[in-house]
């Protein structure tokens, strides 16, 4: 049985390019004004490897990363004839994907099986088409390898937990299956053939530099997010061993000579002991590689030196708001004030920070924009980011704006983060779209400006793409900057 597993191909132009795959924030990205990234597609990835440890024919593309068209890939599928087809997808790439996933079909006769997080929250949206088969709802890396088991043994599928499908016509939607509580027992994410040396993060300070996962879910509940209401179903959060966490950097750093590991946890922080004991693990072992993670703002100073001692480079956190109303508004659970004394201390200690700020909030008004935008740059962290609030179908702020009919978008495309679609009484979609342009362009601007992290990216952009895609990145980002 031949199954294929792919991140579908999505918009790619000249300015603007998709990302899905991996990403919390599926999104358009703006070429000219970003720097080059793409997420490592780890549910894919993960599905795969499990499905080849059970000894089935696995053939896993990244479409977005490998900068494969739509026409290529038809091709592509036409040519292999998989009898099972899975795909990921998102809100804002939904159309795309559907239209996809149906000439797939009509090419290929494939059993088309989607996942992700837009057909978790709708999977009767998209099981209406005659040429869906399967949705896969949340964690689903033992979830695809039961289906597979089912349809080539010719078992009855409807019975299986995590799937929904047609039964004698008539759609059927299972309860979710339980979530991994041993993570230590899943294989590594399949890597092998996926175009590693596109993953490198520019948030990383050193390549090649690559992605993995110590944890999956948040222990949180913040309303606009994907992973506790959509991905896991809940608030969940489950830890891999320190053990089992160190044997994969190891085996990165052997593997894809990885000079710099990033954690894409939620949280790697949520349990500063387990922290200490992964530091620990790293001293015992020897092991000798720079790191970085996605944290929350509650470090305290001595696990920030352990940290540190141990290869810690960068901490990334999610601050959101400066307003205090809109932060109980999302059920964000974080103090502005230990955001100020964790900066200081990962200054204090030599790790560089780089914090989140979304506008479009429940309660967002011009005085909390300024509030927000003010506290940023006076918080003084190395880099930062700053996007538009996006009320994902299955979160509790997609649930909120419907009620309070906030949502202006026509189409699910509009979800892409390129435009607000949220309109408040007090504030337009456009001064929303506008406050986040403005903040970004401030970051580069400071950036660019500072002599240390400019040779950091100079470098780090010569070792992704040698010395013309250097120079062709240096003279798109000033002309942008100029332009603007």
């Amino acid at each position: 049985m031949k199954i294929l597993l792919a991140n579908l191909p999505w918009i790619n132009t000249e300015e603007f390019y998709g990302l899905r795959a991996g990403s919390r924030w599926p999104h358009l990205r703006n070429r000219k004004e970003m720097l080059e990234y793409y997420p490592f597609p780890f549910f894919l990835a993960y599905a795969s490897a499990v499905l080849k440890e059970a000894g089935y024919e696995i053939i896993l593309k990244d479409c977005i990363a490998e900068g494969i068209t739509k026409k290529d890939f038809i091709n592509f599928s036409s040519e292999l004839k998989p009898d099972i087809a899975v795909f990921e997808t998102s809100t804002p790439s939904i159309e795309n994907d559907l239209e996809l996933s149906k000439l797939v079909k009509e090419t290929t006769n494939a059993v088309i099986v989607l996942t992700g997080p837009h057909v978790t929250a709708m999977p009767s949206e998209a099981l209406k088409e005659e040429y869906i088969d399967y949705v896969l709802c949340g964690e689903c890396d033992y979830v695809l390898r039961d289906l597979v088991s089912a349809l080539k043994n010719n078992s009855d599928t409807s019975i299986i937990k995590g799937v929904c499908g047609k039964k004698n016509g008539k759609i059927f939607i299972n309860e979710r299956a339980p979530l991994i509580n041993n993570l230590d027992d899943l294989p590594y994410p399949l890597r092998e053939s996926l175009p590693m040396t596109k993953y490198n993060d520019p948030f990383c300070k050193h390549t090649p530099n690559t992605q993995m996962l110590t944890s999956r879910g948040c222990p949180y509940g913040c309303i606009f997010c994907m992973e506790p209401w959509v991905y896991y179903g809940k608030s969940n959060y489950r830890m891999r061993s320190p053990k089992s966490v160190v044997d994969e950097m190891a085996f990165l750093i052997k593997k894809y000579n990885a000079k710099e590991i990033y954690f894409d946890d939620s949280s790697f922080s949520v349990n500063q002991e387990r922290v200490k004991k992964i530091c620990d693990e790293i001293t015992t072992r020897g092991i000798k590689v720079f790191w970085s993670c996605m944290a929350d703002a509650k470090l305290e100073e001595d696990t920030l030196r352990q940290m540190k001692k141990n290869g810690c480079v960068a901490v990334k956190f999610g601050v959101e708001s400066a307003s205090p109303t809109i932060l109980k508004n999302v059920n964000k659970p974080i103090n502005l004030d230990n955001v100020k004394e964790v900066v200081n201390r990962c200054k204090k200690v030599g790790i560089e920070t780089h914090a989140t700020y979304m506008f479009g909030l429940p309660g967002e008004t011009k005085e909390t924009i300024k509030e927000t935008t003010d506290f940023a740059f006076a918080l003084k962290t190395d880099t930062a980011q700053f996007s538009v609030a996006i009320p994902y179908p299955g979160t509790k702020f997609y649930e909120l704006a419907k009620e309070n009919n906030w949502i202006i978008a026509k189409d699910w495309q509009d979800f892409s983060g390129s435009k607000s679609t949220i309109q408040y009484p007090n504030i337009s979609p456009e001064e929303i779209l506008n406050a986040a342009n403005y903040c970004r362009k401030r970051i580069i601007l400071k950036t660019v400006t500072n002599p240390r992290q400019a040779f950091q990216y100079l470098k780090s952009i010569y070792n992704y793409g040698g010395f013309y895609h250097l120079l062709h990145t240096i003279f798109q980002k000033l002309w942008y900057l100029i332009k603007h």
